[in-house]
């Protein structure tokens, strides 16, 4: 996440009383969850350590619900982060990125973080993925307003059909995903960072009753710091049932003006965010938690 968060953050005001603090149990792992190592330096997440105690206590508080025609069902929450990250480059550290949806690919993406010089909050940025509408609520109280999903899957062009088993298809996904590249613009001066694809899928899932066949999530990061996320998707082709194609979809983590091409083409392009792109009302918000004591569960 990018430098400004403390002057763009939207403040969530959670005014509650201990005794009404429901928990999201945490539940629905997901089939392949390798974390990437974080970046080395001050205030390094830990496995054990309180400040990721922390936030799985904050994560476990979220609750989620998504469109399925005229009802609202509620989206599991993928147990265990699937990327633990830090970014003193931007005095960011403590990170983690956490996803929720029992199988296919995940409907939202959050990750979250603190600033290395303020420890009293904790700022996310949170992406709808899910290609349908959503809604949260925190510590029982509204959260994230109504909002419709930017992420649309397209085919990739020139990619070859899918293989048929799905060993074949993830050695596919991921060659497919080392064609693409990605860059941000951000401060200082709009300066140009080339942003690194992290080596291995963040997660992996597949869907076989709605089409989907194998899929993977990709991130571009600054370091490990997740800015644009990327998945890769063999389906059943919307347009001929008969066959299988590649696509892709993406999602935004970060403020920054972000770029993604494939094969030097490019194929995704988001502006800088301000309050037109990231709001408690829309599919992509930066903002914060403050916990105070007694405010979480243990």
């Amino acid at each position: 996440m990018t430098r400004r968060q403390r002057t763009i953050a939207v403040r969530v005001h959670v005014l509650v009383l201990s005794a009404l603090v429901v928990s999201t149990p945490l539940v629905g792992a997901p089939q392949e969850s390798p974390m990437a190592k974080p970046q080395p330096g001050k205030g390094e997440p830990g496995a054990d350590s309180e400040s990721l105690r922390e936030a799985a206590r904050i994560i476990a508080a979220v609750d989620l619900e998504i469109s399925t025609g005229d009802a609202w069902g509620k989206v599991k929450q993928i147990e265990k982060p699937l990327l633990l990250y830090g970014d003193l480059t931007r005095d960011n550290d403590r990170g983690s990125l956490w996803a929720w949806g029992e199988k296919g690919r995940p409907v939202a993406l959050l990750e979250l973080f603190q600033d290395t010089v303020n420890r009293q909050k904790w700022l996310f940025a949170v992406c709808n993925t899910s290609g349908s509408k959503l809604r949260g609520r925190w510590v029982d109280a509204p959260w994230w307003g109504e909002n419709t999903s930017a992420t649309e899957p397209r085919d990739i062009p020139g990619a070859p059909p899918p293989a048929a088993t799905t060993a074949q298809r993830q050695r596919q996904m991921k060659q497919l995903a080392q064609k693409f590249a990605g860059h941000e613009f951000w401060d200082p001066n709009n300066t140009r960072y080339d942003l690194r694809l992290l080596d291995r899928p963040l997660h992996t899932y597949r869907d076989e009753a709605a089409g989907l066949l194998d899929g993977g999530l990709f991130t571009f990061a600054n370091g490990t710091n997740p800015e644009i996320m990327l998945y890769i998707e063999a389906r059943v082709s919307p347009n001929d049932k008969t066959k299988t194609v590649w696509q892709y979809a993406t999602g935004r983590l970060a403020h920054a003006e972000l770029h993604l091409a494939y094969n030097g083409k490019e194929l995704f392009t988001a502006p800088r965010a301000d309050s037109s792109i990231s709001d408690r009302e829309l599919p992509y918000w930066l903002g914060f938690f403050t916990v105070t004591p007694g405010l979480l569960p243990k």
